[in-house]
């Protein structure tokens, strides 16, 4: 899509150990959007000690509140976007594709045809699904990122969860928080199942379909091979076809 005049979008995203590749699924759903809408964008990369520093220079306000110790603490997250266009810092990925369905109402729509309040209660019930996968996550996650991201997120994931990194993924842990993937996928499934469609909205590609392409791409970057090709073929095929759809969007050049 062609859209002379028209400046390129700062896009902020998490970097990992591979150049150039995205780590995280939550900014993954904010670069699928992007080029799904076609919209002129650069990427930079911000390590974790870096983010925190940079919402207290532009006077950002977080959206996230997290149980840290039993006290609700902002937490300092990425995507943010900066539109030179508008001059508008935003952040959130939700928040994202509302703006940029808003602002270029002439590209496609991520949240088509007034789903926007539907597809904010799949991503709730989404999070929540897979909610008792996170300290298998952590863990497999911790080890894609660049030294100075590893050490901050090792030491503040340890401090959230009040328990020792080492305890993260033992056997055990990793045995029952595979099994809870396995049931979460299972009950995405069953929302999907009642589609038209390969997708969410039935032929219709949206933010929904991004949110969980973004943990399965993540999962085939950060986890073992095997898990990934177990996890590909479950619920008839579901995921690994789900990748493959929507792996021309997850542009990694810019």
């Amino acid at each position: 899509m062609s859209m002379p005049g028209l400046k390129p979008i700062i896009f902020y995203d998490i970097p990992c150990v591979v150049q150039g590749q995205p780590w995280s699924p939550n900014t993954m759903k904010t670069r699928y959007c992007l080029t799904f809408k076609g919209l002129p964008f650069q990427t930079v990369w911000l390590e974790y000690p870096e983010i925190k520093p940079f919402y207290k220079q532009h006077s950002l306000a977080t959206t996230t509140l997290r149980s840290i110790k039993g006290t609700p603490t902002p937490v300092h997250t990425l995507p943010i976007i900066m539109d030179p266009n508008t001059n508008r810092l935003i952040t959130d990925s939700f928040a994202i594709a509302q703006y940029l369905d808003e602002q270029y109402p002439d590209t496609p729509k991520v949240l088509p045809n007034s789903t926007a309040a539907l597809v904010h209660v799949f991503h709730t019930a989404f999070h929540d699904a897979i909610r008792g996968t996170i300290l298998l996550g952590s863990f497999r996650g911790a080890q894609k990122l660049n030294p100075e991201s590893k050490e901050y997120y090792i030491r503040t994931r340890a401090e959230r969860f009040g328990i020792p990194w080492e305890q993260f993924a033992t056997s055990e842990k990793r045995e029952e928080q595979w099994k809870v993937l396995r049931a979460a996928c299972n009950t995405v499934d069953g929302w999907y199942a009642k589609s038209s469609g390969q997708f969410i909205l039935g032929d219709t590609l949206c933010f929904a379909d991004f949110m969980v392409a973004g943990l399965c791409k993540w999962i085939q970057y950060c986890f073992e091979d095997q898990e990934w090709e177990e996890m590909k073929s479950w619920n008839g095929g579901r995921w690994g076809r789900l990748v493959e759809a929507t792996d021309r969007y997850l542009d990694c050049s810019k």
